[in-house]
This record gives C-alpha cells, structure tokens and sequence, in this order.
C-alpha cells in the first residue's frame, strides 16, 4: 500500500455566507496555446483574488473558471482587468450561479 502524505490541512466555510456575493463560472478560450502564453494566463489567474479556482481543462474551451465577488458591477472590474485586457484570450462565457444545489469537496476515492 502506498503511503500518503497531507498535502494541506484546510477549514470549509459554510458555501452560502451571510454577506452579499455572487458566484461566476466562466469559460475562458485562448486564442495561442504557446506554453508561454498559457503560462501567462495562469500565473495571471492565481493572482487574481476574485478567482477561487482555475482549472485547464480539455474540450471545447482552455480554462474554467470559479470566480467570486461582491457585485455585478465587481464582476465586470474583474473581466476587464483581467480577460479583456489580456490579448491572448479569443472569447469567454460567463454563468452566474443562482442555487447551490450541491457542495462536497473531498479527496478522490
């Protein structure tokens, strides 16, 4: 049996938080998928505080995004400081969480 080892020891939150927020995915499609280009957008991505998780996925599209902010309004400070600013992404979808129907992070089985 392989041994395991605790990568991080982490405390959830309850997902549905008395303050005012909203929840975004988006789907972000690059234009150059040079390993410097993507490099960029990640690093990019970790820096960014509204962005909770960022996953390079296959398919249709590069990136999928969970993105977390107060407002509309700070969604949309958020796609122009760092989508439509950056000229390696082609184009983005965003889909605004209404219900959070299921929440169980864990650890593969």
């Amino acid at each position: 049996m392989p041994k395991m080892f605790v990568v991080a020891d982490m405390s959830l939150l309850d997902p549905k938080p008395s303050w005012k927020s909203i929840t975004v995915v988006v789907s972000v499609e690059l234009d150059r998928e040079r390993l410097d280009l993507v490099n960029h957008f990640k690093r990019s991505m970790r820096a960014a505080k509204e962005v909770t998780q960022c996953y390079m996925v296959t398919g249709e599209v590069d990136f999928v995004l969970v993105v977390t902010v107060e407002d509309v309004e700070a969604f949309y400070v958020f796609l122009k400081k760092k989508l439509y600013n950056d000229p390696n992404v082609r184009k983005f979808k965003s889909m605004i969480n209404l219900d959070l129907v299921k929440f169980e992070p864990r650890t593969a089985v």
